[in-house]
């Protein structure tokens, strides 16, 4: 019996226990799309294999399924639909042992002999490519998939020939007897096969039946026929013989053969069964026959590992930036059953990392990775260098191969910072009197001094600002504007370069000074009835 009534009360600390998920699991990855690569035996139908000379081959092949749809929603017993298509190769072997005709001629010493030639190779070989329809009926960790393709089918030309040797009259005689040509084939056909697949996680093994109804071969055959009739005593004279004749048949019989493969076979996982979006509430305990999902797992994240600070699922961590940091790790702890007796043996978790939806790479290798500890964390360790800049999502996964049971523990965000831009700035600035305009007796727009300065900006300014403390101590920074004014302040002006978090920024200069400072006695200062010559409407130069 689990004790969850305890664990809710507790505060939240890294690697304390927090409230579980489960998720449907164990589904049957027979409907995923598969790739698979097989081989096997290839027996030749009995006309096809007798006409073409040809005995029992291998072939081997490589197949993509693609689903289209599911016909229901169940995790471990359902069907799907999709296409098959593949290529593969086969050879046959080929054995000629022509009985006939042998000729015997007359001054013959010895009987004749008789030798064939097989020409092209000792097997038929040639190139198969199919697509078609693929229906598969999963149920528990078994699929049976029946597969009908439309093929294409194509074998190279044999040649079988037949020769006697013959001693006559002290002299040595050949005929060629007998040729069989196989000319090329290429056309269409049809494959029908019933696969068999068995899943124990995501790589599986299958067996597979198939029937290989092709295109017609054509094929000659030439029989030498000496001229005339034999003797009495059934022999030919050698002038019979040396004015004999060809005669060709020609003949067609259709490709068809039977195919037994073994073979394996890789489930490719999509990113939501990845995620395991069906996430739902459902406290369950331990029982003695079979392996679920607790409702307090453990687990964190810590960076640098052993010293840094840690984070539970949900929670956020942040990375400053350090040059240093490249050759750190962060790590990953999990106890997915933290009261369970059972995580051992059959029982054991298997362990998933998923960094930004894919699995990470860790040290120790392997991910995922069984879980053996019991109530104790496993940890494993993610290369910093191996986390992007800016927002990294770090998930964990649990799976109980025994019941199928796949638990999600919970997802950290992990935020790594870059490099603080360099600031950098060398300015000029050119004082300005600021202006207002009054009313007065004849003058309705007269333009008078405020007694304030502001200045026009020039020079280069790299994430940085300006910082002018004006009279009595009053602080403003502004932002650098080519050839743009700064607003009016009252003088003593201190003008500096300062970063966009405020700091001084090092060889910066403003006219050629670390600190420019301006403060003319009577500048901007109205010192008559009258203004100086040099007027522009809106502001005042100093001569």
């Amino acid at each position: 019996m689990l004790f969850l009534g305890t664990a809710g009360a507790q505060d939240a600390r890294p690697g304390q226990p927090i409230k579980g998920v489960i998720v449907k699991g164990g589904k049957n990855p027979g409907g995923n799309l598969l790739i698979s690569a097989g081989g096997g035996r290839l027996f030749p139908g009995n006309t096809y294999g007798n006409e073409n000379h040809i005995e029992n081959g291998f072939n081997g092949n490589i197949n993509l399924y693609v689903p289209v749809f599911k016909l229901n929603s169940s995790e471990t017993n359902y069907v799907s639909l999709g296409l098959n298509g593949g290529a593969g190769l086969f050879g046959m072997k080929k054995e000629y042992n022509p009985e006939g005709p042998v000729y015997r001629i007359a001054g013959q010493s010895v009987p004749p002999s008789l030798k064939t030639e097989i020409d092209n190779g000792s097997r038929q070989n040639g190139f198969i490519g199919e697509v078609g329809p693929q229906a598969n009926f999963s149920f528990s960790k078994f699929t049976l998939s029946p597969i009908v393709n439309l093929a294409y089918i194509s074998s190279k030309e044999s040649q079988f020939t037949a020769v006697q040797t013959s001693s006559v009259n002290g002299q040595t005689r050949s005929f060629e007897t007998s040729k069989r040509v196989i000319s090329k084939t290429d056309g269409l056909g049809v494959i029908p096969k019933l696969r068999l697949s068995y899943f124990p996680g995501r790589i599986g093994f299958f067996v597979e039946g198939s029937y290989l109804a092709g295109p017609n071969v054509k094929s000659s055959t030439t029989v030498f026929k000496p001229n005339g009739v034999p003797n009495s005593e059934g022999f030919y004279s050698i002038d019979q013989m040396m004015a004999g004749k060809y005669e060709t048949v020609d003949t067609k019989n259709r490709f068809n053969a039977l195919g037994m493969n073994v073979g394996i076979i890789f489930s490719i996982l999509s990113k939501k069964e990845y995620s395991n979006r069906e996430i739902a509430d459902d406290p369950q305990s331990k029982s003695s026959s079979s392996c679920v999902c607790v409702s307090s797992p453990t687990a964190s994240v810590q960076f640098p590992n052993v010293s840094g600070p840690s984070i539970n699922p949900g929670g956020t961590l942040t990375i400053p930036y350090d040059p240093g940091n490249s050759t750190r790790f962060l790590r990953v702890e999990a106890s997915p059953h933290p009261y369970n007796s059972l995580n051992t043996g059959i029982w054991a978790s298997i362990i998933t990392i998923l960094t930004n939806g894919i699995p990470a790479a860790v040290s120790p290798a392997g991910n995922p990775y069984t879980h053996t500890n019991g109530q104790n964390s496993s940890g494993r360790l993610i290369p910093f260098s191996s986390l992007k800049l800016g927002v990294n999502t770090i998930c964990i996964n649990v799976k109980c191969p025994y019941s199928g049971t796949t638990c999600s523990i919970g997802c950290f965000t992990v935020i790594v910072e870059g490099a603080t831009p360099q600031s950098s700035g060398n300015i000029t600035v050119a004082p300005v009197c600021c202006t207002k305009f009054v009313v007065a007796p004849g003058n309705p727009h007269k333009e008078v001094l405020t007694g304030q300065v502001r200045f026009k900006m020039t020079g280069t300014v790299v994430n940085a600002k300006l910082k002018i403390v004006s009279a009595g101590g009053a602080v403003a920074y502004e932002n650098f504007v080519q050839n743009g004014f700064t607003g009016c302040y009252t003088m003593p002006v201190d003008i500096s370069v300062v970063s966009n978090t405020n700091l001084p920024v090092a060889s910066s200069t403003v006219n050629g000074l670390p600190a420019y400072k301006y403060s003319v006695k009577f500048g901007c200062k109205e010192l008559g009835p009258k203004l100086p010559a040099q007027v522009i409407p809106g502001i005042k130069i100093i001569e």
